[in-house]
C-alpha cells in the first residue's frame, strides 16, 4: 500500500538527506524511504553476520541496486506488475541465454558456489529469499536438492526455475520432484546424460515447462487455434477431435484392426503396449478418450485386480453404440489384457481381471 502525504521539511533536514538524495539521483521520496529504513535498523541495533551494522549493509545494497539501474542493467518494476508477469508466464521455459545473463557459467562450476552467489544476489536485490543446498559428494554429484525459503512465492518460482535450468545445463542434474508450500519451495535433482544438448531434460520440462510445447504450437498457427478454441467454447465442447483414420473407419463401418491400433499406440506413447502396466494403460486411455471427445465422460479404477473403465456417451442409435463398443473393445484387445464388456444405455463398462477371457466376452 502506498500512502501519499503532503509534508513540510525545513532546509536543515533536506541538507541531512543529501547523501540519500545523491544515491537516489535526487529522488526525494526514495531518499526519505532509504533514510527511514536506515534509521529503523539503527534504532533496533541489528548487526550482520560479520558484526557489521545492518544499517550499513542496507545502504550498501541500496547503492548496489542504484548502480545497476544507472548502468541500465536493471529496471525498477512495480511489485504487483512483476507478480502478474510471473503468474501469466508460468509453464513457459526461460531461455538458456537469459539465465547466463544472471549466472556466469564460466565462473560458477559447483553447487556451493551457485548457492553462495544467489544468496548474495538475493540480499542485494531485496528479494528476501534464502537458498540452501544438499548434494552427494564429488565434483559431479549424483543427487542434489535445493530449498528456497521465505520471500514472495512468485519470486521463489522464477528463481527455482532459473536454478533448475542452470543445474540441468551446466551440471547435468534433472528435476525429480518439486514441492511448494506457502513459505518454502524444494527441488530434488538426479544426474542424467544428455542425448541432445539443445533440449532440456524431461523432468525439468515436466515441472517448469508444461505449457511450452502448447504455446509453441499456438505461435505456429495462431489463427487456427484461436478459431478452434472459440468454436469449442461456443458449442460447449460438443465437438469431436478424433484422428482422421479413426473418423474414416467410423464412417465406412470398417473399424481399425487390432494390429493397426497397436501400431497407433506405439506412435502415441513411443513404446510397445508390453512396456506398460494395466494401470498405466488405463490412465493413458483416459487421456486419449477425453481428448477424442467421442464420448462425454469416463470413470476409471486402477486398483490392482479391481481395474475397470466406464465410458459415458450421449448416443441413442443402436448401431452407433455397437460400433463404439466394438472399436474400444479392439483398443483394449490391442494391449493384451483380458476383460469383459457390459453395455447399457449411454454407458460401456470394461472390467479387467485374471479370470476373465476377452475372446468370449467382447462383441464381434
Amino acid at each position: 500500500m502506498i500512502v501519499r502525504k503532503n509534508i513540510s521539511i525545513d532546509q536543515c533536514y533536506v541538507d541531512k538527506l543529501k547523501p540519500f538524495l545523491e544515491k537516489n539521483n535526487g529522488n526525494l521520496s526514495a531518499a526519505i524511504r532509504n533514510a527511514i529504513e536506515t534509521a529503523s535498523l539503527a534504532l533496533a541495533g541489528r548487526t550482520g553476520e560479520n558484526g557489521e551494522k545492518a544499517s550499513s549493509k542496507v545502504s550498501q545494497n541500496a547503492e548496489f541496486r542504484n548502480g545497476l539501474i544507472e548502468n541500465e542493467e536493471f529496471l525498477l518494476v512495480h511489485h504487483t506488475l512483476l507478480e502478474w508477469l510471473i503468474n501469466n508466464t508460468s509453464g513457459l521455459l526461460i531461455d538458456e541465454s537469459t539465465i547466463y545473463e544472471i549466472i556466469n557459467p564460466y565462473k560458477i562450476k559447483e553447487i556451493p558456489e551457485l548457492v553462495s552467489y544467489i544468496n548474495s544476489l538475493n540480499e542485494k536485490m531485496g528479494w528476501k529469499i534464502k537458498v540452501d543446498a544438499e548434494c552427494s559428494q564429488g565434483s559431479e554429484p549424483e543427487t542434489a536438492s535445493l530449498t528456497l525459503l521465505n520471500g514472495n512465492s512468485c519470486f521463489r518460482e522464477i528463481m527455482a526455475h532459473s536454478l533448475a535450468l542452470y543445474l540441468a545445463k551446466q551440471m547435468k542434474l534433472d528435476v525429480q520432484g518439486l514441492f511448494c508450500k506457502s513459505n518454502v519451495t524444494k527441488i530434488y535433482f538426479k544426474r542424467f546424460e544428455f542425448l541432445e544438448f539443445q533440449k532440456v531434460p524431461k523432468g525439468f520440462e515436466e515441472h517448469f515447462g508444461c505449457m511450452e510445447s502448447t504455446f509453441q504450437e499456438i505461435q505456429k498457427k495462431p489463427e487456427f487455434w484461436k478459431n478452434l478454441i472459440k468454436t469449442h467454447r461456443q458449442q460447449n465442447y460438443q465437438r469431436l477431435s478424433m484422428q482422421r483414420k479413426t473418423f474414416e473407419a467410423f464412417v465406412s463401418g470398417d473399424l481399425p484392426s487390432i494390429a493397426e491400433l497397436r501400431r497407433n499406440f506405439e506412435l502415441i506413447t513411443g513404446k510397445p503396449p508390453a512396456a506398460f502396466t494395466l494401470a498405466e494403460h488405463i490412465i493413458i486411455f483416459k487421456e486419449i478418450y477425453l481428448t477424442d471427445r467421442i464420448g462425454s465422460d469416463i470413470e476409471i479404477c486402477t486398483e490392482k485386480n479391481r481395474e475397470y473403465v466406464k465410458l459415458i456417451h450421449d448416443y441413442s442409435d443402436r448401431k452407433v453404440c455397437e460400433s463404439i463398443t466394438k472399436y474400444y473393445s479392439n483398443v483394449f484387445k490391442s494391449i493384451n489384457h483380458s476383460f469383459k464388456v457390459t453395455t447399457s444405455p449411454h454407458m460401456i463398462l470394461f472390467e479387467f481381471g485374471k479370470n476373465l477371457v476377452s475372446s468370449n466376452t467382447c462383441p464381434e
